[in-house]
């Protein structure tokens, strides 16, 4: 293992280093750019310009890539590209946040006609998740205690004001307001089948039969929670490669969405199967008809240029066609 002895750069020697590198930039936008956004995170849209080692993607097996950008590489163009991202993250963050209160609702209403705090009773969730074995907790218990540790760490008045009335743990509707969208994913998995499938079938997420498929939407918000946690950390989006993906095989029951099984391998580890699972569920849980019109917008205005495009994301030729 090597030891790390690059050294810190300045702005001023950020760009040289770029020019160095065959990008082309001016100076007011490159220094302002490098300023505010910064080298490393603006390395990652600049990426795919960077010219390919033919000798060594031979001896590797992969594509093997230089530090020199391809020639007429412009810095203007790859700050194009970060603003489409950072633009599409501001919408799958308000899609994701519609969602996510509709879940919540939704989980709240299976389990709280049980009992208050029927998410705390393992009797009420699937065995598989209320077993502990080998020593360790059960997912259950983890659970309750990452519940726990957020309500103890919550300012909320409501919060506040439980403890003082009643002290203990929240009722159900008041516990999910409390935990982030990974654990509400969780606490979905965990559901019994029938309550899972109900969810699903009031979002019309359905097998070929027409009942709910649980076990799809379960794996949904799996794969929306990493799309959120990712903008949530301003990471890029728009070509990265998800390991946890959308399950396509099962989707046969579900108008719209029937295509993605017909994807290659590759584009199914793209955002594109995650960002149509997004329209078809906010067609379900938003009266709000101009976010997807401004998606489609967003994804018109691409800059493609013929290094980058929309199948970096996973697109097929077809997008708009199939999104009308």
């Amino acid at each position: 293992m090597s030891r790390y002895l690059k050294p810190h750069l300045s702005i001023l020697q950020q760009e040289a280093l770029l020019r160095r590198r065959g990008m082309r930039l001016d100076d007011a936008s490159c220094v302002f750019a490098l300023g505010q956004i910064g080298y490393h995170r603006l390395s990652g849209y600049w990426y795919p310009y960077r010219v390919i080692d033919q000798a060594a993607s031979s001896r590797h097996g992969r594509p093997v890539r230089t530090a020199d950008v391809g020639p007429g590489t412009d810095l203007n163009q790859v700050l194009r590209v970060y603003e489409f991202d950072r633009r599409l993250k501001l919408l799958t963050m308000d899609a994701i946040e519609r969602i996510e209160v509709a879940i919540r609702v939704k989980v709240t209403d299976v389990l709280g006609r049980r009992g208050p705090f029927a998410h705390l009773d393992p009797g009420h969730l699937e065995t598989r998740f209320s077993t502990s074995g080998q020593g360790r907790p059960s997912r259950h218990a983890s659970w309750v205690g990452k519940l726990r540790a957020h309500q103890a760490r919550s300012s909320e008045e409501y919060v506040a004001h439980y403890g003082r009335k009643y002290g203990g743990d929240l009722p159900i509707w008041a516990a999910l307001e409390v935990l982030d969208f990974g654990a509400l994913s969780v606490l979905f998995q965990g559901l019994k089948r029938r309550d899972r499938d109900e969810i699903a079938r009031r979002l019309d997420v359905v097998d070929r039969t027409g009942a709910g498929d649980g076990a799809v939407l379960a794996n949904w918000l799996r794969t929306l929670n990493i799309a959120r946690n990712t903008c949530a950390h301003h990471a890029r989006l728009w070509n990265r490669h998800f390991t946890d993906t959308v399950r396509v095989s099962a989707l046969q029951g579900i108008k719209g969405l029937k295509h993605l099984a017909g994807l290659e391998h590759r584009d199914r580890a793209r955002f594109y199967p995650a960002l149509m699972v997004l329209c078809f569920l906010m067609e379900k849980v938003s009266m709000d008809g101009d976010w997807k019109a401004e998606l489609v917008r967003l994804l018109s205005d691409f800059p493609a240029d013929g290094v980058v495009s929309l199948a970096d994301m996973g697109f097929p030729a077809e997008w708009a066609d199939l999104m009308s």
